[in-house]
């Protein structure tokens, strides 16, 4: 019997604020966020041994965890989700432990923050979609929660209700296509679901579900016109937990979708593909038009996160191994890069006090270590050659221009440039002359900018050695298409 690091995160995640209690008593207003960020570590550490089992084949199918009776089925792409998540995770963590210290109820937020980790590693490592289910309620309700952590103003509470209400009714569409599924085959399992599905004919009821699962996996992605949710979450909630949310929270909707589609629903590929393909346009291209008129920095990098679930919406379009690998490695990319940017934007935010673009000048004089890294950050988001955004768009224009779907691949070039007209903004602000310089924009603490750079690092690394990661990507794209 496996034991997969949920059993730490929801171990951590229950004492935190026994810990945050502890630290009131003696007046150690961090111990709750140094506590959080252990358990964390230390699940990062477990799910990372994981991943190494599974390059090697030596994990038994169906491993179950200590503390839940749900089955899980650990192959390579849920191993590799896994540490992506809890990768991520863990920068948010530290970074939140200056960034929350003066915060009333911090322990309760590292516990949620925990939770929805645990929330999205269940989603990914689920045999069945009945834990899938359970685990995807698990990662929304925590996320709402922390939208509206700060409930004493009225934004992130508006912005709270507007992500409830709406994920709330992507849930319910998703059970719906769920029972349609258990209706039609008499199981949730996703081998037999693949068994039962995969030489029936498609009938009236297999697309409804379809529409259904899709709606409700979409909702959680963002993907247009399912998106409205996200601009004002993304930029009301705490910026560690808007790099959570932009980073691989939404993400996770899209890789439950890949999970499902291509296995349970891969007979009705030939009729979601062209979706897909139309939907990756659309999506990007809204994403990033609407990202041009922004002047709220969190809002921008909320609505290029948009664009970016179009590219990877792409690949799977495309419904290959190279499109599911570019796929995946996006994700990746996009944790990485996404995470930065929030991250630094949280830092200079928590220096200035205001989000508005324009009171950000001669940034890269005041704090430069955490304009570099915004830069970095940018450039690769932009998909610049020899940072890590560059190979995964690559990857992606390959996939769609091998099956004929060359005018997405246009569409992401296209977007890519469109992009670059609202990133390059905020290089050009950061290095201007300040008009009124602020006594308040000076370098962020090092719990902030440590993992700024230990993820910009990554960001540069998998750009100049990209088969560290694409070679996994790869295998993770063949363990979910060898299920069909």
């Amino acid at each position: 019997m496996l034991t997969l690091p949920l059993d730490l995160l929801f171990l951590f995640a229950i004492t935190t604020p026994l810990i945050g209690w502890l630290a009131q008593k003696v007046d150690l207003p961090r111990l709750s966020g140094v506590y959080a960020t252990l358990g964390i570590l230390l699940s990062a550490f477990t799910a990372f041994q994981l991943l190494l089992q599974t390059l090697g084949g030596v994990v038994p199918p169906t491993p179950t965890s200590g503390l839940f009776n749900a089955y899980f089925d650990l192959d390579i792409f849920g191993s590799f989700a896994m540490v992506i998540q809890i990768g991520l995770g863990i920068a948010a963590s530290i970074f939140s432990i200056q960034y929350m210290r003066s915060e009333s109820g911090s322990s309760l937020y590292y516990a949620l923050l925990i939770g929805m980790i645990g929330g999205m590693v269940g989603v990914v490592t689920a045999a069945d979609l009945f834990t899938l289910f359970v685990f995807w309620e698990m990662m929304c309700l925590t996320s709402y929660l922390l939208v509206a952590f700060k409930n004493e103003e009225p934004e992130p509470v508006e912005a709270g209700i507007k992500y409830l209400l709406m994920s709330s009714a992507g849930s319910a569409t998703l059970l719906f296509g769920i029972s349609l599924l258990y209706g039609m085959t008499g199981t949730l399992n996703f081998g037999g679901l693949a068994t039962a599905l995969g030489h029936a004919t498609p009938g009236p009821w297999l697309y409804i579900a379809l529409l259904f699962i899709f709606t409700g996996f979409g909702v959680k992605a963002a993907i247009v016109p399912l998106h409205t949710w996200l601009p004002d979450a993304h930029s009301a909630a705490p910026s560690p937990i808007s790099a959570m949310l932009s980073g691989i929270v939404i993400e996770t909707g899209l890789l439950a979708m890949v999970r499902v589609l291509f296995t349970a629903l891969i007979s009705l590929q030939t009729y979601w593909s062209m979706v897909f393909a139309v939907l990756a346009v659309i999506t990007m291209t809204l994403g990033n038009m609407t990202a041009l008129v922004q002047d709220d920095l969190k809002r921008m990098l909320a609505y290029s996160s948009i664009g970016h679930i179009g590219y990877m919406l792409a690949g799977l379009a495309a419904g290959t191994v190279v499109g599911l690998t570019g796929t995946i490695l996006h994700i990746l990319n996009h944790a990485l890069m996404k995470g930065t940017a929030f991250l630094c934007a949280g830092a200079i935010i928590y220096r200035l006090g205001s989000r508005n673009l324009a009171d950000m000048s001669g940034l890269a004089r005041r704090m430069p270590k955490i304009a570099v890294a915004f830069s970095i950050a940018i450039f690769a988001l932009i998909g610049l050659p020899g940072l890590n955004g560059f190979v995964s768009k690559l990857t992606l224009f390959v996939s769609v221009a091998d099956v004929n779907l060359a005018w997405v691949g246009i569409a992401i070039i296209l977007n890519s440039a469109i992009s670059a007209g609202y990133y390059l903004r905020i290089v050009r602000v950061m290095i201007e002359t300040e008009s009124e310089p602020s006594e308040n924009l000076r370098e962020a603490p090092v719990s902030m900018w440590f993992p700024i750079w230990i993820l910009a690092i990554l960001i540069i690394t998998f750009g100049i050695w990209p088969d560290l990661v694409f070679n996994i990507a790869e295998r993770a794209a063949l363990a979910i298409l060898s299920m069909t």
